[in-house]
């Protein structure tokens, strides 16, 4: 069961419980599941990266490490030391074995393990993305909620306007227009955040101000539209009628009724917009010359090091899979209806 069937699955009047035994089974089949089929894709993904990332003939990739002048007998005994005349099946296995056991392999460029470059990037890069979540999640939830109880008011569509506009900005605008506020004509904060790597604490916490922002800024229009829309459907519920007129206190009504059964698509809305925020990283550690993962993709890209962008990619389609089974798992805690779609 994938994200999108979850958030189709209508969640209601939680009702009568299900028996402790069936929801237990039922649970355990749907995360099981979930778990083989993310297993599955992440294989499929490894298969088709490693395809798109041996395209080139060993001559090709041999001349690319050594220079252009190197001579057909320095082409030749690179490929065979590397491993690169032998068939893809046979590549695609070793290569996997390694991986699994957390090698690599060797960059191209500078012949360094790539775990040595890839390591300390994806652990700055997953700092910045995880700040940033942890900051924009309550915000929109939040923003959501009090958009809701005041549809159609003026600061209701005051508030969506201004999401729609932010959501229409791309990352790079806002890095930038964060820049010249806070770095330029404030001072605030530096142009750059090349101190993550070498700053004093104090200097590599101002470093991440700037990016955390701009990918905040990205998230909350989104979320809290879809937090908005999902609130607004659960308190036109037939069940929170009922609960406002047995004389509950409208924060309890909003939080412990309505939002709660808004719970389903609004973990779906943060799924994907995590996905979009690894996307939106790139972007952003290019503005502000971050020392993260998406910075050295592109860097690798560039410098034709087919086997450092083969570990990013899959590094990145891993997360990918892991974001949305999170979404799954915790779609189906919020909804244990949807062991019946599983």
């Amino acid at each position: 069961m994938s994200s999108a069937q979850a958030s189709e699955v209508s969640v209601g009047d939680p009702g009568e419980p299900d028996p402790p035994h069936s929801r237990g089974t039922g649970r355990t089949r749907a995360i099981l599941r979930i778990l083989i089929t993310a297993v599955l894709t992440l294989l499929a993904i490894s298969v088709l990266i490693f395809a798109a990332g041996t395209f080139k003939s060993p001559e090709d990739v041999a001349r690319a490490a050594l220079g252009r002048d190197a001579s057909p007998e320095a082409l030749q005994a690179y490929a065979e030391e590397r491993g690169l005349t032998d068939p893809l099946p046979v590549r695609y296995a070793r290569w996997l074995g390694d991986f699994s056991r957390g090698d690599l392999g060797i960059s191209l460029v500078n012949d360094q393990p790539v775990a040595d470059a890839v390591l300390p990037r994806f652990r700055n890069t997953l700092i910045l993305a995880l700040v940033a979540l942890i900051i924009a999640v309550p915000i929109s939830i939040g923003l959501g909620a009090f958009m809701a109880r005041r549809r159609g008011s003026p600061i209701d569509l005051t508030l969506l306007f201004t999401t729609v506009v932010l959501a229409a900005l791309p990352e790079f605008v806002l890095g930038i227009a964060l820049i010249m506020l806070f770095a330029v004509q404030l001072g605030w904060f530096p142009v750059d955040s090349t101190a993550v790597t070498f700053g004093t604490p104090w200097e590599i916490a101002a470093a991440y101000v700037l990016p955390t922002l701009t990918l905040v800024l990205a998230m909350v229009p989104h979320i809290s539209r879809i937090a908005r829309a999902s609130a607004s459907e659960s308190l036109d519920a037939p069940y929170v009628a009922s609960a406002t007129l047995r004389g509950l206190h409208p924060n309890r009504v909003m939080w412990d009724h309505a939002m709660r059964n808004a719970a389903v698509p609004m973990v779906n809305a943060v799924a994907l917009n995590v996905v979009y925020l690894l996307g939106g990283v790139i972007v952003v550690e290019q503005v502000f010359a971050f020392p993260g993962i998406g910075q050295l993709l592109v860097e690798a890209i560039g410098n034709g090091d087919a086997t450092m962008v083969l570990a990013i990619a899959v590094i990145l389609g891993a997360m990918f899979i892991i974001i949305s089974l999170i979404a799954d798992l915790l779609a189906i805690y919020f909804n244990p209806r949807l062991r019946a779609a599983a």
